[in-house]
C-alpha cells in the first residue's frame, strides 16, 4: 500500500526538503514549470515555444500525464512551504514493434506547432538509442522535466532532485512500492504501477545538467548539436546562442 507523503532528504543546510510529488504540491510544481523551464530550457528556446499562445499549457497536460506515474520529486523552501524545484520523472515500459510510445500518441494529439515540435525533439533523440535493448531492459526511469527556479538556482537543486530521483529508481528496482499517487478527478489510481525499472535515462539539453549527469555517474550515450535541429526557419542553435552547444542522450543503470 503506498503512503500519502514521502520525504527522501534535504539539502546540507536543511533548508531545502526533497518530497514526492503529491496533489498539495502539483500546482507549485506547475509553476516552477511555467516560470523556469518553459522560459530558459534550451528545447523550449529552440522551439520558440512562448510565442505561440496555448503551447505552454498544452505541455502542462504532458506533466500531469507524466504524474500518473506516482515518481516525480519536488523540492520545498522549508521556511514557507514553497516549491522552488521539481523533477517530472517518468516510467516508460517496453510496448510491442507495433505500439506507438506515450509521447508519440502524445506528439500527434498535440494542436501547437511549437509543443509538438517539442515532443518531436525527445521522440528524435530517443530513437537514436534502442535504449531497451542496448541495456537489455523492458522498463526505464526517466527524468523527463527538471527545474529550479531561478532564485534558487546554483545551490545543488537540481543535483539533488536527480540523486532522489535516482534513489526512488533503485527503491522500485528492489521491489519496494514507493509510487506515491497523485489524484485528478477524484482518481489516484498509479499508472505502471507494478513496473520495475533498472535504468535511469535523462536528455541533458544544457551544460549545467550535463555536469550534474556526470557528477551522479550518467554514462553519455549520444550527443547531438542543436545545430540538427530546425523551427520555423531557425535551427535551435539561432535561438538558444552559444554557451549550449548541444544535447546528451544520458543513461544510468541501477545496481544490483
Amino acid at each position: 500500500m503506498t503512503t500519502p507523503y514521502r520525504m527522501w532528504g534535504s539539502s546540507e543546510d536543511k533548508t531545502v526538503e526533497f518530497e514526492s510529488l503529491t496533489k498539495n504540491t502539483f500546482e507549485g510544481a506547475l509553476e516552477v514549470i511555467r516560470k523556469s523551464f518553459f522560459v530558459y530550457e534550451n528545447v523550449c528556446r529552440g522551439v520558440n515555444l512562448l510565442s505561440e499562445p496555448g503551447a505552454s499549457e498544452e505541455l502542462e497536460e504532458l506533466c500531469l500525464e507524466t504524474a500518473k506515474d506516482g515518481v516525480s520529486i519536488v523540492a520545498l523552501n522549508v521556511s514557507n512551504g514553497e516549491v522552488i524545484g521539481v523533477a517530472f520523472n517518468k516510467i516508460q515500459v517496453l510496448t510491442r514493434p507495433s505500439e506507438k510510445s506515450a509521447f508519440e500518441i502524445f506528439s500527434e494529439n498535440c494542436k501547437y506547432k511549437s509543443s509538438k515540435a517539442l515532443v518531436n525533439f525527445i521522440i528524435n533523440m530517443d530513437a537514436r538509442v534502442n535504449l531497451f535493448k542496448h541495456y537489455n531492459t523492458d522498463c526505464i526511469f526517466e527524468i523527463m522535466f527538471l527545474a529550479t527556479l531561478p532564485k534558487y538556482q546554483k545551490r545543488r537543486i537540481g543535483e539533488l532532485l536527480v540523486s532522489t530521483s535516482i534513489k526512488i529508481a533503485n527503491e522500485l528496482k528492489d521491489g519496494n512500492n514507493v509510487k506515491i499517487p497523485i489524484t485528478i478527478n477524484d482518481n489516484s489510481l498509479i499508472r505502471n504501477l507494478r513496473a520495475l525499472p533498472n535504468l535511469v535515462t535523462a536528455l541533458m539539453t544544457s551544460n549545467y545538467s550535463q555536469k550534474i549527469a556526470a557528477k551522479c555517474g550518467f554514462e553519455n550515450l549520444v550527443t547531438v548539436s542543436f545545430e540538427e535541429f530546425e523551427f520555423n526557419g531557425k535551427t535551435f542553435s539561432e535561438r538558444i546562442g552559444d554557451e549550449h552547444e548541444h544535447c546528451v542522450l544520458v543513461a544510468k543503470k541501477l545496481l544490483d
